[in-house]
């Protein structure tokens, strides 16, 4: 088992099919890149609650999430870091309360990704595969007759 684990979300609001990303603050490591929300786990939390507690760390509140979906582990060469990130299905876009772990956040185009980008997250998010499998969570989720995205 690694020493270390964390756990993160892409958010995506199913009306618009754009993702919420955070601008990591000067003072944290792969400082402003723009990164997933989430952070280190704490001892005895499963994945999916420190995605919840570090969601209500760093935005202020937990959005309204119609689903969670597991999408992708990272685990280091050496064995000693894991980190789980989930896409969290929203249906609107919200104004997060940023915490000073953030110097920004921002709503983007699926697969038009900010730079730079947290090396983490570009390598669970910047393939074709991922965004293959980005497409089609986000199909199980598109908006009701008469809504436009």
């Amino acid at each position: 088992m690694p020493q270390k684990s964390g756990a993160g979300a892409l958010i995506i609001s199913s009306k618009t099919g754009r993702v919420c990303l955070t601008m990591r603050a000067p003072h944290k490591h792969q400082k402003l890149t723009w990164a997933l929300w989430g952070g280190m786990m704490e001892e005895g939390e499963t994945p999916k609650v420190a995605l919840l507690r570090e969601l209500e760390e760093e935005m202020g509140f937990v959005p309204t999430i119609d689903k969670i979906y597991p999408f992708d582990i990272y685990e280091s060469k050496d064995g000693e870091f894991r980190y789980y990130t989930f896409v969290c299905i929203v249906g609107d876009e919200f104004v997060p309360i940023i915490n000073g772990e953030a110097s920004g956040y921002g709503w983007f185009t699926l697969g038009v990704w900010p730079k730079p980008m947290h090396q983490g997250a570009k390598q669970s998010l910047c393939t074709k595969k991922a965004q293959a499998l980005l497409e089609i969570i986000l199909g199980q989720h598109s908006p009701t007759e008469g809504q436009q995205r």
